[in-house]
């Protein structure tokens, strides 16, 4: 590398930093203090555990049980400490992620530059720390499920699965490498993250050993909510313009806010799975049932594209998840000077949350809130993410195939 492209890469590099810097730190320390964010529903669960009691204690907590029981230590100071800590380790979560990420691209200073720019840019990771949701430590768990095999690989798998429902999908991954150690390590994380912390809540409160509306997670048709199914759901309730916005659409990012049928709920849940099961089944196919270790984190890339996609309830911070496939895919097609993949990599990850966003944050602040004045600008923009994922995880199952046997 020429001496001014290392120092036109150490500048750009200072600019991801200092972005980095005002967009997760400096804009998201004055309202991490606030109780409005999804963290106090992880304090508040804790605090239920730390007492005796069962986390669905509190009728709002709709999360896999692990996720209380892992912040229970926070329950042991005020809500401000707790957050203050939370937001801290989070970002620890996230920058050793990208640590992981670069490792494995190489150590380069060109992968340094493509991880910078998608930690820095890519927009998720605000609203995820803004928030104080468990995603940050996700992405490190799935960063690292990426790179690893054995019994590493199973147990960072089983303890994503615990905590959240998508990078459960990395399951597939240790079963199509066929690695027992790794199968042993899945079902150990498995055991200890999920059965244990069910029994527990058993034992404590039989009946709230579920969440009061565990029916949520069959979906709903929030604005937010950015997958394949909830795309379905809002097709099928839209608006005529400037007519009422449907309840479900405004207020149906909650338990106690959704009114959506049985009904709508069993079409969300089967667009879900037909989706999913198409997608492992084109895996299966593309990597004729066995995976090796070079396609392991093609194969889970696309996993979690398709995960965030097919899921009945997909958040726009959910995005974060696929910040290592997205970076990986973009150092792939930097190191084989593919300029086209490259550019459409960019335009797919644009897409998956910092152009929507910009194009909604903008339409709510001319009509003063979430109206029905452009149903069809609504629709759009909350429909190109999940389509966006679909790509990248046709991308990445392109990139995912069986290094030529030489002749």
């Amino acid at each position: 590398m020429a001496r001014w492209t290392k120092a036109a890469a150490w500048v750009f590099l200072a600019v991801c930093a200092g972005w980095y810097i005002r967009e997760n730190v400096i804009e998201q320390l004055p309202g991490i203090a606030n109780t409005g964010s999804d963290f106090t529903h992880y304090y508040d669960a804790a605090r239920h555990v730390a007492a005796g009691r069962t986390p669905y204690s509190d009728s709002s907590y709709d999360y896999p049980p692990a996720v209380a029981f892992v912040l229970t230590p926070l329950a042991a100071t005020d809500y401000v400490t707790a957050r203050k800590i939370w937001f801290w380790v989070s970002q620890v979560f996230l920058l050793a992620a990208a640590w992981v990420t670069w490792r494995a691209m190489g150590r380069a200073l060109t992968a340094a530059c493509i991880v910078a720019m998608v930690w820095a840019f890519g927009g998720a990771a605000a609203e995820s720390l803004g928030l104080g949701q468990l995603t940050p430590l996700l992405v490190l768990l799935v960063a690292a499920a990426y790179f690893r095999s054995g019994v590493r690989q199973g147990l960072l798998t089983g303890v994503g699965a615990s905590l959240k429902l998508i990078p459960g999908l990395l399951g597939a991954v240790v079963l199509l490498r066929r690695d027992r150690r790794a199968m042993a390590g899945l079902a150990a994380a498995t055991a200890v993250g999920m059965v244990i912390p069910s029994l527990v809540i058993l034992a404590l409160n039989a009946r709230q050993a579920v969440p009061a509306r565990a029916d949520y997670w069959m979906g709903t048709p929030a604005l937010l909510n950015w997958s394949a199914p909830a795309v379905v759901l809002r097709a099928m309730d839209s608006p005529g313009r400037g007519a009422k916005l449907p309840h479900d659409w405004e207020f149906g990012n909650g338990t106690e806010g959704t009114r959506l049928s049985w009904g709508r709920k069993l079409i969300s849940a089967g667009v879900a799975a037909a989706i999913l099961l198409a997608g492992i089944v084109a895996l299966a196919v593309r990597c004729r049932g066995r995976l090796s270790a070079e396609q392991a984190p093609w194969a889970s890339a696309a996993l979690i594209s398709l995960g965030v996609a097919a899921s009945p309830i997909s958040w726009t911070h959910y995005q974060l998840l696929q910040y290592p496939g997205l970076a990986m895919l973009l150092c792939h097609a930097a190191s084989k000077r593919r300029w086209g993949l490259a550019a459409v990599a960019v335009v797919l990850g644009a897409m998956l949350y910092a152009v929507p966003v910009a194009v909604l944050r903008g339409y709510y602040e001319r009509y003063g809130g979430w109206t029905a004045w452009s149903p069809a600008t609504l629709f759009v923009w909350t429909s190109v993410t999940p389509v966006a994922a679909l790509g990248l995880f046709g991308m990445f199952l392109l990139c995912c195939q069986r290094p030529q046997a030489p002749r």
